[in-house]
């Protein structure tokens, strides 16, 4: 819809232009020059215009798009039933012992997209990787549910993660950020700078396979 929108208002701009261009017989070069100016004014103004609509749009991508990221992501994992389909992290069994800041106990499984890639200790995993990290309390109460989905081009810079922490009812939780209520779906700042450190060998992995 946007870049339709752009091709319309862009199509509409040069027409007008070249209508304005073709008005009646030229009396000198003046008079062509001032034409010429004309149209770069109201090309200049086309130009504006559809700028200021991209940074409209993205502004709105930036507040919509995580949380229906993360509501399609949640909708994903349940569909494919990841406990009963996906494998747990090679080497880990079912409430391993987690470090902070997840849960006391881990359960982490993966989807086969990136299994393979885990197992040959690749660099990147592909995109389309899900991992899915349930964090248990000392009890082995389901405290939350940590997700990273591979999703290209989410985040190039911090290698296409796209990072949510569910309650166990499926809505991502929130936290207290400099006086903020931040979201913890999308590119979730605490994730990234811990996670930048990788301890495995794979990128933004902290969890070494065996």
């Amino acid at each position: 819809m946007y870049k339709l929108m752009l091709i319309v208002v862009m199509t509409i701009g040069f027409f007008y232009a070249g209508c304005k261009g073709q008005e009646g017989p030229t009396k000198s070069g003046e008079d062509t020059e001032m034409k010429e100016e004309k149209s770069e004014d109201v090309v200049s103004e086309i130009e504006e215009k559809v700028e200021k609509m991209h940074e409209e749009h993205a502004k709105e991508e930036a507040i919509k798009v995580p949380p229906e990221i993360a509501a399609e992501l949640w909708s994903l994992i349940q569909t494919e039933d990841y406990r009963e389909h996906w494998k747990m992290w090679p080497g880990k069994e079912a409430l391993y012992k987690g470090p902070t800041p997840h849960g006391a106990l881990l359960t982490t499984y993966i989807n086969s997209i990136g299994y393979e890639a885990v197992l040959k200790k690749e660099n990147e995993l592909p995109p389309g990787t899900i991992i899915v990290m349930e964090n248990y309390m000392q009890d082995k109460t389901l405290e939350a549910i940590t997700v990273m989905y591979n999703l290209v081009p989410f985040d190039p810079q911090h290698g296409n993660w796209f990072w949510v922490k569910f309650a166990p009812d499926g809505k991502p939780m929130k936290m207290e950020r400099d006086g903020e209520t931040i979201t913890l779906a999308g590119k979730v700042t605490e994730c990234i700078e811990c996670h930048s450190v990788s301890s495995s060998g794979t990128q933004y992995i902290m969890t070494n396979p065996k």
